[in-house]
């Protein structure tokens, strides 16, 4: 299998002083041309809320507790 990139998600999102120590750790490895950081946006935190409540809801119906 040959891979040309890889895609990369943090536990939480990073300031801007993480992100810059972040990239220069990974331009530090061997291989690595590019490292371009995606931008939080509202539709995110959203996207996290309705998941974390869909899980919710999920586990509720499995206990029976609805």
């Amino acid at each position: 299998m040959s891979v040309k990139g890889l895609v990369v998600h943090f536990r939480r999102d990073l300031d801007d002083h993480e992100v810059e120590r972040m990239t220069d750790a990974l331009m530090m490895l061997k291989g690595v041309t590019k490292v371009t950081p995606v931008e939080v946006r509202f539709e995110d935190d959203l996207n996290r809320q309705r998941v974390k409540w869909e899980l919710l809801d999920k586990l509720r119906t499995l206990l029976g507790e609805e």
